[in-house]
C-alpha cells in the first residue's frame, strides 16, 4: 500500500551529503566527539544485525523511464537491497539530526527555529525516502529508529574514545574470524561445519572479552580494583586474567616484543638509554618498558652500578662491602605480565640485591586523572616505606658477609642502603614515565614549573600529553603534602 515516489530519489541521496557536511558544522571538539561516537556505534551495532538477521529487500523495483532513473541506476551500483534492518539511512539521519540541532548559535530566536526547522524537514525526507524509494520495508524504517534512540542514549554515557575503539575492535573482529570461517569452510570442504562452528565459537570469544575490555575503559575511578587484571605475587597474569582477556594481552605481548626489537635495532648507539635519576644520594628512579629477560642482567648493572664501572671491568665483588642495594618494581601495565620475576632472578646473581614487587594497574592511554589520588599517595607511601627501611637487609640477607655487616649501627646500615625504582609499563613511553613524573612532584623533587622540561631532557621520547597528564593532577599532586601537614 506504500506508494513508489521516484522523486524521494533526491532527498535519499541528501543522507550522503549530510553526512560529509555534519564533520565541518559542528562547532567544538566535544560535539565531534559525540557525533563520531553516535555513527561508530551506530555502524558497529547494525554490521552485528546484519550478520546474524541478513535481511533482504522482498520486491521488485523497476527502473524509472524519467528523469530521475540516472539516480536509481546508480543506487543499484552502490546500495545493493542487502543487510536492510535497520536502515542506517534513518539511524543516520536521526543521530545527524540530534548531533547538528546545536551547532547554530545565534541570538534571534527566528534564525535558530528556522535552522532547526529546516534539519528537522531534511532529516524526516531521508527516512520518509526509505520507504517511498523501494529500498527497505516499513520494518526496517523502525529498526532505524530504535537503533538511532539506542545509541543515543548509550553515547551520553560514554566516557571516552577507548570504549568505542575496544567495542569497535571486538566487533570487527568477530565478523572478520565469522566470516573467515565461513569461507574457509566453503572452500575447503572438509570437516565444514566443524571449521565454522569453531570459526564462530573462537569469533564469539574474542567479542565478548572485547567488550569485557570496554566496560573496564568505561568504569570510573574505582576501575583500578586488581579484579579485573589480577596478578600474582611476582607479577605475572593469572590464568583467570588470561581466560577473560587473551586477546589484548597477546597483543600486548606482541608490542612489548616488536617494541623491544625496534629499541636493539635502531638504538644500537644508546644500548642503556634508561639513565637512573638520583633523588638523592640514597634513591634512584627510572622509568622503562616490560624488559626482555636477556636484556635484564645488562640494564641491571648499569643502573645499580653506572655505565663507567663496566667499561672497567669492575664486577659486583669489588663494590665496597657496606654498600647494599634494593630495588622496588612498581608494575603499572594491566595488560602484561611485570618483569619482576625475570628481574629478581638476575638481582640475585649479582649481588643477592632483594626485590620487591608494587602493582598499580593502569589501563593503555587512560588519563592519570581517572585513578583516585589516594591510589598514588598509597603507592608512594609504599615505595617510601621500602626505601626507608632498615629491617629489610636483616630479612633479605643470605650470606655471611652481608650478616656481618648488619652488625653496625642502625644509622650505619641505613646510610649504606642504595634503593633504585623502577616503573615499569609495557613500551615505556606513557603510564611509567608519568607515573615517576607523579612521584617526583610528590617527593618535591619536581613542581608545576619544571617537570616538563625535566621530561623533555630525561625522557624525550615520551607521550605525556595535557590530556594524559593534566596539569590539574600535577598541581594537586605538588601541593599534596603542604595540603595534608
Amino acid at each position: 500500500m506504500i506508494p513508489f515516489i521516484p522523486a524521494m530519489i533526491v532527498p535519499y541521496s541528501w543522507s550522503l551529503i549530510l553526512f560529509v557536511a555534519s564533520f565541518f558544522l559542528v562547532r567544538t571538539s566535544t560535539q565531534l566527539s559525540l557525533l563520531t561516537y553516535r555513527l561508530i556505534l551506530a555502524t558497529i551495532f547494525a554490521c552485528l544485525i546484519f550478520y546474524f538477521y541478513p535481511a533482504r529487500f522482498s520486491f521488485s523495483r523497476s527502473i524509472p523511464d524519467d528523469w530521475t532513473q540516472f539516480g536509481y541506476q546508480f543506487l543499484q551500483l552502490v546500495d545493493k537491497p542487502f543487510n536492510q534492518l535497520p536502515s542506517l539511512h534513518v539511524s543516520y539521519a536521526m543521530l545527524l539530526g540530534a548531533s547538528l540541532w546545536d551547532v547554530v548559535a545565534s541570538k534571534k530566536r527566528w534564525i535558530l527555529a528556522a535552522y532547526r526547522l529546516l534539519l528537522t524537514g531534511i532529516c524526516t525526507l531521508i527516512a520518509l525516502s526509505t520507504v517511498l524509494t523501494y529500498q527497505h520495508h516499513l520494518l526496517d524504517m523502525f529498526g532505524g529508529v530504535v537503533l538511532a534512540v539506542s545509541v543515543l542514549m548509550i553515547s551520553n554515557r560514554i566516557r571516552n574514545a577507548l570504549v568505542i575503539k575496544h567495542l569497535t575492535l571486538g566487533v570487527i573482529g568477530f565478523l572478520l574470524i565469522a566470516i573467515a570461517g565461513f569461507y574457509f569452510a566453503n572452500m575447503s570442504m572438509i570437516a565444514s561445519e566443524i571449521a565454522e562452528d569453531l570459526a564462530i565459537i573462537i569469533a564469539a570469544y574474542w567479542l565478548i572479552s572485547f567488550m569485557m575490555l570496554a566496560c573496564a575503559y568505561q568504569q570510573d575511578k574505582p576501575i583500578r580494583d586488581i579484579r579485573w587484571f589480577q596478578k600474582s605475587s611476582n607479577g605475572r597474569l593469572t590464568l583467570h586474567t588470561w581466560i577473560k582477556f587473551a586477546p589484548i594481552i597477546i597483543i600486548y605481548n606482541g608490542m612489548s616484543l616488536l617494541g623491544q626489537w625496534y629499541f636493539k635495532v635502531f638504538s644500537k648507539s644508546q644500548k642503556y638509554s634508561l639513565t637512573p635519576y638520583a633523588i638523592n644520594d640514597k634513591v634512584k628512579v627510572v622509568a622503562s618498558a616490560r624488559l626482555m629477560q636477556t636484556d635484564l642482567s645488562s640494564h641491571l648493572t648499569y643502573w645499580l652500578f653506572g655505565y663507567d664501572l663496566l667499561e672497567r671491568s669492575i664486577v659486583p665483588e669489588k663494590i665496597p662491602s657496606l654498600v647494599h642495594y634494593q630495588i622496588i618494581v612498581v608494575d603499572l601495565a594491566a595488560e602484561i605480565s611485570s618483569h619482576a620475576h625475570n628481574l629478581r632472578i638476575a638481582a640475585n646473581g649479582i649481588m643477592n640485591t632483594p626485590v620487591h614487587y608494587l602493582y598499580l594497574p593502569l589501563l593503555d592511554l587512560q588519563p592519570l586523572n581517572d585513578v583516585l589520588l589516594q591510589d598514588y599517595i598509597n603507592l608512594f607511601q609504599q615505595i617510601e616505606a621500602l626505601s626507608q627501611s632498615v629491617e629489610i637487609q636483616a630479612i633479605t640477607a643470605n650470606n655471611e658477609s652481608w650478616v656481618e655487616d648488619s652488625q653496625v649501627e642502625d644509622n650505619q646500615v641505613k646510610d649504606s642502603l642504595i634503593t633504585l625504582i623502577n616503573f615499569h609499563c609495557v613500551m615505556g613511553l606513557s603510564r611509567s614515565i608519568g607515573v615517576q613524573v607523579l612521584y617526583l612532584l610528590y617527593c618535591g623533587t619536581l613542581t608545576v614549573y619544571n617537570y616538563q622540561s625535566w621530561v623533555e631532557q630525561h625522557y624525550p621520547q615520551a607521550h605525556l600529553k595535557g590530556a594524559y597528564l593534566p596539569k590539574s593532577l600535577v598541581e594537586t599532586m605538588a601541593n599534596y603534602k603542604s595540603v595534608t601537614c
